[in-house]
This record gives structure tokens, sequence and C-alpha cells, in this order.
């Protein structure tokens, strides 16, 4: 039987290189010691990064505030298991056309890699631009257009802004955006046997399941490893702040309804059960507005016109109060 019918060549190949690694030396005579192999060591130390899953934790939170404003919409992002790689074997499986953002870090001198595949970047450009992210592109399309290219670059960007946040409580990151491409051939951010870490994000919104991936090399994945408590950062209590402030500023950018009661009165059932088309309910004039978030009462102002629309100027901020408890009810209007 052919190998070919079992397995593709790219696994056929990836066997090829594991076993390469294998210890010549055979079996270990007894009470014989014998070099750790480095390729050894790699596999043992993968998972010794507990500052690394924090910090995905602290960026999936910063991904999701960052992915709201371009998606314009509620998302969820959710970090995955951080796992390293060789860069050859994981940049075969990259599919073409996908939008490989290569990052200089400055830091260790070393590159990394935000990676999108072209649904994501498909559907981030057609809801930036007010469609439903349900467009398709046509089969066979080989490159990105110069306005989904620019996009793209904007998100990534801010992507590199929540990762400088992210890390800052662990250690200072000078990154900046190199280069995009389209293909891992132009995109390399090591050499086929080196490793990398590899940190996938996953985000929903609606019916859309996207992936984002943040490869990084281990140069700045090492220090990391000697975090003795990795819950416990460098400048714990003032990186805490400016991430609150942070917060603070996102969460004000977020919409928000208000709704102008001008007054209200109460009635008994029967009288409304037996209303009819031109009835009517006298109330009192009212002196002052109240703007109601919700059931919130926020401002108080007087009722006006301005360019020839129904407004309110605003007098003052409003009691903490209900609806219902400024007209002598329970629930709301």
């Amino acid at each position: 039987m052919n190998t070919r019918e079992i397995i593709s060549e790219d696994e056929a190949q990836a066997l090829r290189e594991d076993a390469g690694n294998v210890d010549p030396q055979g079996p270990v005579p007894e009470g014989q010691v014998l070099d750790l192999h480095a390729d050894h060591w790699e596999r043992i130390a993968a998972d010794r990064a507990p500052a690394l899953d924090a910090i995905s934790e602290r960026l999936g939170s910063l991904l999701k505030m960052t992915a709201r404003r371009f998606f314009r919409r509620p998302v969820d992002v959710t970090p995955r298991i951080w796992r390293e790689e060789r860069w050859g074997v994981y940049a075969r499986r990259l599919p073409v056309p996908a939008s490989l953002n290569v990052l200089e870090i400055r830091t260790q001198k070393q590159k990394g890699m935000i990676a999108l595949d072209a649904d994501f970047v498909f559907t981030l450009t057609d809801i930036f631009f007010g469609g439903d992210g349900k467009t398709t592109r046509a089969e066979g399309t080989p490159d990105f257009t110069p306005m989904e290219t620019r996009l793209v670059r904007k998100f990534v960007a801010a992507i590199i802004d929540d990762m400088k946040e992210a890390w800052k409580p662990y250690m200072a990151l000078d990154i900046q955006l190199a280069n995009s491409e389209i293909s891992p051939v132009f995109a390399a951010i090591a050499s086929n046997s080196e490793p990398v870490s590899i940190t996938g994000f996953e985000l929903v919104l609606g019916g859309h399941e996207l992936k984002l991936e943040l490869v990084l090399p281990q140069a700045l994945i090492e220090p990391l490893r000697r975090l003795r408590n990795p819950g416990q950062p460098n400048q714990g209590e003032a990186d805490s702040q400016r991430w609150q402030a942070r917060l603070k500023t996102d969460v004000q950018d977020a919409t928000v309804s208000l709704r102008a009661v001008l007054n209200g009165t109460q009635v008994i059932l029967r009288d409304i059960s037996q209303a009819r088309p031109g009835d009517i309910i006298a109330i009192d004039a009212p002196t002052t507005v109240t703007l109601f978030a919700g059931e919130n009462a926020l401002l108080e102002g007087t009722l006006g016109a301005c360019q020839g629309r129904n407004a309110v100027r605003i007098t003052k901020p409003a009691n903490r109060i209900t609806v219902g408890e400024k007209y002598g009810r329970g629930e709301d209007l």
C-alpha cells in the first residue's frame, strides 16, 4: 500500500524530522548518566511558564475591548493554552492567503507574528464598513485589497498596544509592525528548527467564530520561566491602576440610550381599562425633565427646543432613583 494513501506529505515530513531527533545513544546502561538533549529540554520546559498564561488572560481581556471597537458589537474572546512548535512545522500549516503580520521586537532583537486567516480579514472588513459579516470572497482571490490591508494594519497596531499593556507588569516591550505578508515563505520569523510559542485567541461575535494567533520567539518567553510567583508582577500596584484607568476609558466609550420622562401620574385600574381613544388624562406641566438610562435617573434639565427639535438643557445630576420611585410606583412607566 502506498504511504500517500495513509498520511499526507506534510505529515510524513514531520515524522522524518521527529525521527531525526531520536537519541542515537540507545538504552542507558545502569548507573550511567547521559546528557539531556536540547530537544528533550524543550518538551519538558514547554509547560513551565505559568506567567505566560497570566499574560494571555490579561491580553484576552484587552483584545475583547479592542475587537469591540473594530467589529462595533460585543465580542467574546477566549485565549487558548499556549504551545511550542518548531517554526517550520507551524509555517507549513498556515493557510494561503493569510494576513501574516511580522513584529519587530526590539527588546530582544527578535521577531514575532500576529496571524489572521483570510476569513478573519474578510469578516472584519465587511462588518467594519457596515455589513453583516456574511459577504463571501470570490474563490481563488490571491491577495487582499489595499483597503483590507490598511484596516488590518490598524487592527494589528491596536493589538500591539494591548500586548505592551499585558506584558507591562512583567517586562517592558518595544514592539512595532515590520511588514505584512500573505505567505509564510516571506514572513519567516525563525529558522525551521527553532521553537516558537503560539497562543491562539478565539473571537465569537454573533454567528461568527474567528481565530487569531500570536507567535513569539523563545527569547521572549525564557525570562518568564524564571518568575517564581507569576501572580505577583514586578510593578503590580502601579500597573493595576493603569489597567483600571484603561478599562474605565473603554467603558466610557460604550453607547448608552437616554430617555426623557416629562411627568407621570397615578390612575386607578378601572380608568385604564375603560379608556378609549380621545379620552384625556390630566398631568401637571413639568418644571424639570429627568433623563434616565434604563431605570436609573442620571441628569435633570429643562425642556426646550434646539434647531427645530425638542431638547433638554442639562441643569444638574439627578438623584439616584428609579422611574418608579420618582413617580410613586415600584416599576417603570
